[in-house]
């Protein structure tokens, strides 16, 4: 049986992540992330490991004017959670274009932290 609470406790932190990308406020895309984050992106480099390199992919988006109001919009978020690990998929709207996003948490100490994440566009 899935609980409520921490799939509403993933949705929170899901959400103010998107929320933070358009603030372009790193310090609160970064809060929710595991130290040892694994994360496959759309523009390289394509995979990136540890928290300082996932940093450094944030820092070359925001540096060309990304982010902002009209990006990272969530549409059809889906979450399965249990007490320790979660998982959750979404369409997320860059301005005129939809990405799909799918990320792994992990809850440490009481906190979710997501520990994969996942940003693809289908091929046309």
């Amino acid at each position: 049986m899935t609980d409520t609470s921490n799939e509403n406790q993933v949705r929170t932190v899901v959400e103010n992540w998107a929320a933070a990308v358009r603030a372009r406020n790193m310090e609160s895309v970064l809060s929710h992330h595991a130290e040892d984050i694994v994360m496959f992106d759309v523009p390289l480099p394509v995979q990136s490991r540890g928290i300082e390199e996932y940093k450094k992919t944030w820092e070359l988006f925001f540096a060309n004017n990304r982010g902002g109001p009209g990006s990272f919009d969530l549409a059809e978020l889906q979450i399965t959670a249990s007490d320790t690990v979660a998982y959750c998929h979404a369409l997320l709207k860059i301005f005129d274009s939809t990405a799909r996003l799918t990320m792994g948490l992990r809850k440490d100490r009481g906190q979710w932290l997501i520990a994969h994440e996942h940003h693809s566009y289908p091929l046309t």
